[in-house]
């Protein structure tokens, strides 16, 4: 896995719907909004830091500022909650690193992080 984590964050809210597969068989849809993108991934708040595993691969589908979702896969590469000093809760979610996006959803990042969308 190559390390994204160099790729420059930009703070936005874009909508985030993963598609996880369950054990019992069938899919649980869930829609998350996140908190920065970059090109290798995006940070999605959640409370409940028990949805994903770390490592775990899922289905993604990246709001492009409602023309269109970019469909993909991504890996849940870190869960966090983070604090203010006085201990009080800021944020809390995960970390997705996208996996081999395909190029139209390449080009819609780009444009994103650009500001051109």
């Amino acid at each position: 896995m190559d390390n994204k984590r160099r790729d420059q964050r930009k703070t936005m809210i874009v909508t985030t719907v993963i598609r996880k597969l369950l054990p019992q068989g069938g899919y649980a849809i869930m829609e998350f909004k996140s908190k920065d993108m970059s090109l290798g991934g995006v940070f999605i708040s959640a409370e409940d830091l028990s949805l994903f595993d770390l490592g775990q691969e899922l289905e993604i589908l990246v709001d492009d500022g409602g023309r269109k979702y970019y469909e993909g896969q991504a890996v849940a590469v870190r869960s966090a909650r983070i604090f203010t000093e006085e201990g009080g809760q800021v944020e809390s979610g995960y970390g997705l690193m996208f996996l081999s996006p395909a190029a139209g959803f390449k080009q819609m990042l780009v444009k994103r992080l650009e500001g051109q969308a």
